[in-house]
């Protein structure tokens, strides 16, 4: 198939697909649900919802996917399974952060798995991520140049000493996969936006002469190595643009810590964070205002890294006037979390730098796909990770490769890892694990926009996790997951005109929905 077609057959692409799940259990503790050319379940969630009601969406580990019961406020009691008087106190007026949205990455490994599949199963893989239908995601991650997600290693100018930059042109990853890809997605989800991340220059301007391994750029900022790789960036930006593609950000690049680690496998860059100050300032930033990617077209964000590096990296460079004058946002990866001070760390950087917004640019498994199939303990992973991260101010979310075939690659660098959906080529078909389903709770009920408000616990158990916003148009939602392999009940204040009760299943997520 041809990408380069895509567009135009999705134009006229339409097939009956059935709304129930396809269920599939491999070795793990719950079930995928597989979509194939003649299947494939929707989620059909409502966008607005009748007053006086609750609209309550259920996943959990053993049976169910979003399934949706209505009831009244009358109607709102708990089963009563213990005596824990857990409470959840929810303040529609304490506003707090606005969601910019939830994605994936568009890597070249990715694009490669789709372009597996029959052209139907193309455009209803991509309805499902981006449709009406599917996640609704608005956001997408794209490397700038290769990553370990593809099948090479390469830069976008790999003309040794091209001092010019004259041999820089997009790669056929770009022009025949990425490209359409990412227009199918703008034509599928009118919100959906992208941003650019590099895991490194050509190997040329490094000091180690390598795309991996432990180096940086050649001499320091404000020389000439600096300068050709902010003039890489906005050669890189401009010619996406020429191909019908703006893109609403850019990182300063990926994991800059990661390019100090000795023998890293795989393309990586390494920059301090005196140095990606002054590579903003004196480089990088004017670079982009002058070529019109000044604040006003392009978000900046610094960071994508990891949370135990977010500090650093954004005091050293916010608490420099110049080189955060070009700055909007400060991403971060979710690699080296921990429950519950990575997420407090966020709180903090919030708190000294409450002008700039915080957004998860990169978070994932690893291991084999195929031997991960349907594990139910991934999906929780994702959860908490989404919800803590609002919860402690984060915007939004993006998962790593939109899709792996089942080893879990392609992967120069065998970085072998687990990815939302997996697609099986042979077979023609793919898998929506889990993940799928517990990021449709928040993709589906927060669009750009929404709010969130404060709530506050009281005899809350442990491994319960709650968070409210408040939508664009009005409603009240209430996002609880409960990894406890019990029932746990709670009263909920602040949601309805009166005091509710409510039985989180065992192993679950749960939506509560009510119109304002």
């Amino acid at each position: 198939m041809s990408f380069l077609t895509l567009i135009s057959l999705f134009l006229v692409f339409s097939v009956s697909l059935a709304s129930e799940c396809n269920k599939r259990t491999y070795t793990a503790d719950s079930f995928v649900c597989v979509c194939d050319a003649n299947s494939c379940d929707t989620l059909d969630i409502e966008k607005t919802f009748e007053h006086g009601k609750i609209f309550i969406y259920d996943s959990d580990q053993k049976t169910s996917r979003l399934e949706k019961t209505i009831v009244t406020v009358d109607q709102a009691k708990a089963k009563i399974y213990n005596d824990n008087q857990f409470v959840l106190n929810v303040d529609v007026n304490d506003k707090k952060q606005n969601i910019l949205g939830f994605g994936g990455c568009f890597t070249d490994g990715a694009a490669i798995n789709i372009d597996t599949l029959s052209d139907d199963l193309v455009g209803q893989f991509m309805a499902d991520y981006f449709g009406p239908n599917g996640l609704e995601y608005n956001i997408g991650r794209v490397p700038i140049g290769g990553s370990d997600s593809s099948v090479r290693a390469y830069s976008l100018d790999d003309t040794e000493f091209d001092f010019e930059l004259k041999h820089f042109a997009l790669a056929e990853e770009d022009t025949k996969y990425r490209i359409p890809l990412l227009k199918l997605a703008k034509e599928l989800n009118p919100q959906f936006r992208a941003f650019g991340s590099a895991w490194s220059s050509p190997a040329w301007m490094k000091v180690n002469h390598q795309l991996n391994g432990a180096g940086g750029l050649i001499w320091g900022p404000g020389d000439v190595y600096y300068k050709l790789w902010a003039k890489y960036y906005v050669k890189y930006l401009n010619a996406y643009l020429e191909q019908g593609i703006k893109f609403w950000g850019l990182t300063t690049e990926n994991e800059p810590a990661e390019g100090f680690r000795s023998g890293y496998a795989w393309n990586a860059l390494g920059m301090k964070p005196e140095e990606i100050r002054d590579f903003v300032k004196l480089d990088l930033g004017p670079a982009l205002k002058a070529a019109g990617w000044g604040k006003e077209n392009l978000t900046l964000m610094i960071n994508d890294d990891n949370t135990n590096d977010i500090e650093s990296y954004s005091s050293v460079l916010l608490d420099d006037a110049e080189a955060a004058s070009y700055v909007t946002g400060i991403a971060y990866h979710w690699y080296s979390r921990n429950y519950p001070s990575s997420y407090q760390i966020l709180s903090k950087v919030h708190d000294k730098y409450p002008n700039y917004f915080l957004f998860s640019s990169e978070a994932g498994n690893f291991g084999i796909a195929s031997q991960f199939l349907g594990a139910w303990d991934r999906a929780e992973s994702y959860a908490i990770d989404i919800l803590e991260g609002l919860q402690h101010w984060s915007t939004g979310w993006t998962d790593w490769a939109l899709a792996v075939n089942t080893d879990g690659g392609p992967n120069w660098a065998k970085n072998w890892v687990d990815a939302t959906i997996v697609i099986n080529a042979t077979s023609q078909e793919y898998y929506k694990n889990p993940m799928y389903y517990a990021l449709a709770h928040f993709t589906k009920f927060l669009p750009i926009g929404s709010t969130r408000v404060g709530n506050s616990v009281l005899n809350a158990p442990a491994n319960v996790h709650t968070t409210s916003f408040i939508t664009p148009n009005n409603n009240l939602v209430l996002i609880l997951l409960n990894t406890n392999n019990d029932h746990v009940d709670m009263t909920i204040n602040g949601f309805a005109s009166k005091s509710i009760t409510t039985t989180l299943k065992p192993r679950s997520i749960r939506n509560m929905v009510i119109a304002l």
